[in-house]
């Protein structure tokens, strides 16, 4: 019970950085939304959440997946690729995808050590 509670805040803290650092990086310039990314992310997500029979996530994507389609029109005119990006954004992209990449390998790693009775 005791690391649930320490991995409860963990994730807290994680999601109040990430926040943060949302905020601070999208101040300079607003972009229009990618309603293609959109409409991506809400088929994986509506996929996954039938998989798993998880219905916050299939619900989630079948809203991101309607709300992509409503704003089928915008979606090359609002397409970012990564020619568009200037130098110092795809730095701070490959950095952060680095990151998530660790956090992602790290939190397969705790799940593996867990169910194999480790920790």
């Amino acid at each position: 019970m005791d690391v649930q509670i320490w991995l409860l805040i963990l994730v807290a803290v994680m999601i109040v950085i990430l926040a943060v650092l949302a905020i601070f990086t999208t101040r300079r310039r607003k972009r229009p939304i990618d309603y293609c990314s959109f409409f991506i992310m809400g088929v994986i997500w509506f996929a996954v959440g039938i998989l798993f029979k998880n219905y916050i996530l299939f619900t989630v994507g079948l809203i991101f997946t309607i709300v992509g389609l409503v704003h089928k029109k915008n979606w090359k005119k609002n397409r970012l690729r990564w020619s568009d990006l200037d130098k110092k954004e795809k730095k701070w992209r490959i950095i952060l995808m680095i990151a998530l990449g660790g956090i992602l390998l790290i939190g397969a790693l705790a799940l593996f050590l867990v169910s194999k009775r480790i920790i």
